[in-house]
């Protein structure tokens, strides 16, 4: 009888066991069960036109998305314009996510889904929260891991929590929460290849200056700088390469030009003269790893409304370029001269 009762005790504790296993990992409760197949933030289901702004937090990081009539900005940036297919993106996806399957309730559990609380500065998971234009909450979520084809047939799953619910759910969508804050930039700035550039002078913040120049569109470039006899350029190409550095010219970051006090001394420029009658002008100023360079246009005839265009965006700004693209604005007359041979 002992043995029977010891036995019974045993298959009980077992069961209990178990029990508590499935709830921690993600075992269904009467309350949940509703839940599956809904929308996890349905308010967003009546119009994306009503959301007026978007946070996300990460650790120390945030990112404020705001509205501003027909586009978004990026608050922390001092409102430049932000990437619109990435926000149009974040949009349809949070209006899109459906409850799936209930996961844990353990809060040492939530690092492996990475939706602990997002506040924390090791925290992995992503707090998103989107308000209308009378600051009235619409939703928001503890976004964590996401999951390609964890659902199959294409479609990604993501685990998430609400702010102040124990539970985790694995819900049907994906969010690409991914990057910094220059991540949500529209970084997109100047497009002007090669061909269109008839000449183009660079100048050194130590006065030292170069030029080229060319007549017509299909010539190649030369120089209009007096050459020492005994130098020649490094290759046929090295005139091209600084004459396309405004080609697809995108930057890296991006600030209000009231924000740094540009200096009068010290400073690089570079200005392009396209056929057309648009000129360029690049000021360029390090300061520390960074140079920031401010931009204006002038134009004449067709070129002159180009102009204008390009000031209206620039003229309040700095930008943070691509390395490579500084490189090619701060050309000089030595980098494009081939090294003297040793004896």
């Amino acid at each position: 009888m002992r043995q029977r009762g010891m036995l019974a005790l045993l298959a009980v504790t077992v069961v209990a066991v178990g029990l508590a296993v499935v709830s921690s990992l993600g075992g269904p409760s009467p309350q949940d069960s509703p839940l599956i197949g809904t929308l996890v933030l349905p308010d967003l289901g009546h119009g994306l036109q009503d959301i007026d702004r978007v946070t996300l937090v990460r650790g120390a990081q945030k990112v404020t998305l705001t509205r501003d009539h027909d586009r978004w900005r990026v608050e922390e940036k001092g409102g430049w314009p932000a990437d619109p297919q990435r926000v149009r993106r974040l949009l349809l996806g949070l209006a899109e996510l459906r409850y799936v399957e209930p996961k844990t309730r353990e809060t040492r559990l939530y690092p492996r889904l990475a939706v602990e609380d997002a506040g924390k500065p090791d925290s992995r998971s992503t707090l998103v929260t989107v308000a209308d234009a009378k600051g009235k909450l619409l939703g928001e979520i503890i976004a964590g891991k996401s999951k390609y084809d964890e659902l199959g047939g294409g479609n990604d799953g993501l685990y998430l929590r609400k702010p102040g619910d124990a539970r985790a759910w694995l819900a049907r969508g994906s969010l690409d929460l991914s990057g910094d804050t220059t991540a949500w930039l529209d970084k997109t700035l100047i497009d002007l290849p090669a061909t269109s550039i008839k000449e183009a002078e660079f100048t050194a913040a130590d006065s030292g200056s170069v030029a080229i120049l060319r007549d017509k569109a299909g010539d190649k470039f030369r120089l209009a700088t007096r050459v020492p006899r005994d130098k020649k350029l490094k290759s046929e190409d090295a005139l091209a390469e600084p004459a396309g550095a405004l080609a697809s010219l995108d930057f890296a970051d991006v600030q209000p030009a009231a924000a740094f006090a540009f200096p009068a001394t010290g400073v690089a420029h570079a200005r392009f003269a396209t056929f057309d009658g648009l000129t360029l002008t690049f000021d360029i100023a390090d300061q520390g790893k960074t140079s920031w360079v401010r931009i204006s246009a002038a134009g004449t005839g067709a070129a002159a409304a180009r102009a204008q265009s390009i000031n209206a965006k620039t003229r309040d700004w700095l930008f943070a370029l691509p390395d490579y693209k500084i490189g090619l604005l701060k050309t000089t007359l030595a980098g494009l001269l081939a090294p003297a041979k040793s004896s």
